[in-house]
């Protein structure tokens, strides 16, 4: 038992460290000024340059080999920070999808591992009762992985949806559809996945690990990960929809990531999951009729 409680602690600090990382991340790409502004700054550096006539420059004390140099300096920069920066607005390339899908990875573990800590809270409990644990810290790393392939599956598909709407003009530079009747759409449909059966399905395996966990055997690694990988689909089954709403207010508004998070939580912790669950679904409903007709 004692040990048992020593490895959730250590697992708990450990996810609770990457989910601060994680939010620290967000923070930082968020704050950092676009791309496109950099390479603007320099295209008028570059400019300015040429339209100089050789006396303006003598004048301003300024020689080609220093605007070289401090151009120079910017790429570099730009280099160094290039993981902290969206891209914002032209055609994505390869490099930009890397970087965004970065950005997605890790802000769905800022945004789904809090909800995570229940259930292997649960899972650590129940397997404290079990003689044939033989390695407690393994299996709390596997299960906590399973959730981590479900998620970075889940960035894929999300940064890829957001490359092709991005170079089809569909959503602006912060991931934001510029479509109000679309918005009202995606906001509509999303209100109405809450009251379905499907959604009320994965909520009750969110809400209810222990009897989702004692549903099967669980003998050696195999079966723990396979427990893990059950339940994340049933996790992401759960949240999927909410996440593309990330695509109403724009995928890199930080504040609209928050609430976001705090809506999972709310579904997954409040009692009355029906009640919240169907609360949620009329003020989606609601907001999406509100912004196609009026």
């Amino acid at each position: 038992m004692k040990t048992l409680r020593f490895e959730y602690t250590v697992t708990l600090i450990s996810l609770s460290s990457l989910v601060v990382l994680a939010w620290y991340y967000l923070f930082l790409m968020s704050a950092q000024p676009s791309m496109d502004m950099t390479m603007q700054n320099e295209d008028s550096m570059n400019m300015s340059m040429e339209t100089m006539s050789d006396n303006e420059m003598e004048m301003g004390n300024i020689t080609e080999d220093s605007m070289k140099t401090n151009s120079m300096e910017m790429n570099q920069t730009k280099s160094a920070i290039n993981f902290l920066m969206m891209p914002m607005t032209g055609q994505w390339t390869v490099s930009e999808f890397i970087v965004m899908f970065v950005m997605w990875t890790i802000m769905m573990f800022a945004m789904m591992l809090p909800s995570t800590f229940i259930f292997l809270n649960v899972f650590r409990l129940m397997r404290s009762n079990m003689q044939i644990t033989s390695s407690p810290l393994l299996e709390m790393i596997i299960i906590s992985s399973t959730y981590f392939l479900i998620w970075i599956f889940f960035s894929l598909l999300a940064c890829t949806l957001q490359y092709i709407l991005h170079n089809s003009g569909v959503v602006d530079m912060m991931g934001a559809i510029q479509n109000k009747i679309l918005a009202g759409l995606v906001l509509i449909g999303a209100g109405a996945f809450q009251f379905t059966s499907l959604k009320d399905t994965c909520l009750e395996k969110c809400r209810n690990p222990l009897s989702f966990i004692m549903s099967g055997p669980i003998k050696g690694y195999a079966n723990v990960a396979y427990v893990g990988l059950q339940h994340g689909v049933f996790c992401l089954g759960c949240c999927w929809v909410l996440m593309l709403l990330l695509f109403v207010n724009g995928v890199m508004n930080l504040l609209w990531v928050a609430v976001l998070t705090i809506v999972v939580l709310i579904e997954k912790m409040l009692p009355y999951e029906k009640l919240s669950s169907r609360f949620l679904g009329f003020l989606l409903v609601g907001w999406g009729a509100y912004l196609i007709f009026i």
